[in-house]
């Protein structure tokens, strides 16, 4: 079949013809290539119905035909599919932006350095693959060339512009690492656990722990998302009834801000990793911060007082890990102690936000977002009892916790 001969009815007879030829007995290997959408039907039948193994066909559709079908005269399939198939799977532009921010390229751009090589000698790399790299940039709409050099394009100045993307795309940071986790997604849908390291080989948990750029970019980002769920927080609980509070988790920050300018006579102790700690000084109000108590700690869970506050911690644990991070919550509180928890939880129909954040810290930590029935699972098998749950928004969920054998 031709490019000119192409159509529907020529379509339909090829394949009718692939499906009506002898079937010799033996090994079947296939081989063809033509219009992409002639040999779809052909494709199908060999895999399903005929049952020949994918790896015993090489069968490539080279072109894809366009406009009125010349028999029919209906219009036919474009190539829309192929290109928007191809810009899901496309993995180059977000590696080499995230490059690009990471050197501060584009930084250097803006400041007035257009030059290739005097790029390459300021950021430490290679002029023939910075090069490329900028060529590339250019090529996706990122730079534009300028003399012998480059300058940014309105997307470009976006990237030095907004504050926060020097942290969002920054290859050392949290957003950073959950992007990359999915490297790992094929891994953790069979296992179950986390199927990413960093490039030194490390769990992200463990790596948290000695990198204080991906700590604290990853407190920051929580932080900044735990402004949304703080006045649900600050209504859901007789907070007034409390004197003092310790804290831990993520999002606390700004959970406590918004408690202690609700209720100037709550005083609260932090519980957290020091690096984690000059992270929430930033966070903390100035008419805050004299009412906070920053704790260093190693372990996840805050412990002292009668009340405890853990804000989306069992987010980043497996599930016996959070069991056992709820056990030792419990272990320290008084009799008539109250664990107050605050997490995330995936609904019944999740949105792809969700969904996907789902998958991130699956890869990462070997959890996910769970569902409130999960969540609740896993209390019970740390010796908790539900005294009541909240809904604080944003999907998430407040719960009023005491020691089973506790009042």
């Amino acid at each position: 079949m031709t490019r000119d001969g192409a159509s529907a009815g020529t379509t339909d007879l090829l394949e009718r013809a692939v499906r009506s030829m002898e079937w010799l007995p033996g090994t079947v290997y296939v081989w063809a290539a033509g219009e992409a959408v002639s040999l779809k039907g052909i494709r199908r039948h060999l895999s399903v119905e005929r049952g020949v193994p994918r790896e015993w066909t090489d069968i490539t559709g080279y072109w894809r035909r366009t406009g009125p079908d010349p028999v029919t005269g209906t219009d036919q399939e474009d190539d829309g599919a192929h290109e928007r198939l191809h810009e899901l799977t496309d993995l180059a532009p977000g590696f080499a932006i995230r490059a690009a921010v990471t050197l501060g390229l584009f930084e250097l751009v803006r400041d007035g350095v257009p030059d290739p090589d005097e790029l390459a000698r300021r950021t430490g790399t290679a002029p023939s693959l910075l090069g490329a790299l900028l060529t590339y940039l250019a090529a996706i709409g990122l730079l534009e060339p300028e003399g012998d050099g480059y300058r940014l394009t309105p997307v470009g100045e976006e990237l030095v512009e907004d504050d926060h993307s020097s942290d969002e795309y920054h290859l050392g940071g949290a957003q950073a690492a959950m992007d990359l986790s999915l490297a790992g997604l094929h891994d953790t849908l069979r296992t179950g656990g986390p199927g990413y390291r960093t490039a030194a080989g490390l769990p992200v948990a463990l790596a948290m722990a000695g990198d204080e750029r991906l700590a604290g970019t990853a407190r920051a980002a929580v932080e900044e998302e735990a402004r949304w769920v703080a006045p649900g927080v600050s209504g859901a609980y007789d907070w007034a009834s409390v004197t003092s509070l310790t804290a831990g988790g993520h999002g606390v920050g700004t959970l406590v801000n918004a408690l202690v300018k609700a209720h100037p006579a709550l005083r609260v102790r932090i519980a957290a990793l020091p690096s984690e700690l000059r992270v929430l000084e930033q966070v903390l109000d100035s008419d805050v911060a004299p009412r906070v108590e920053p704790i260093p700690q190693t372990g996840p869970v805050p412990h002292g007082g009668s009340t405890v506050l853990v804000s989306r911690l069992l987010e980043r644990l497996a599930d016996e890990d959070a069991v056992l991070a709820l056990t030792e919550a419990a272990a320290a509180l008084p009799a008539d102690g109250t664990l107050i928890l605050v997490e995330q939880i995936r609904p019944a129909a999740p949105d792809e936000d969700t969904a996907l954040q789902h998958l991130r810290l699956a890869c990462l930590f070997g959890s996910g977002v769970r569902a409130q029935g999960e969540l609740e699972a896993l209390v019970g098998r740390a010796g908790l009892r539900i005294r009541r749950r909240e809904d604080v928004g944003w999907d998430h969920r407040l719960w009023v916790l005491h020691p089973a054998g506790g009042r």
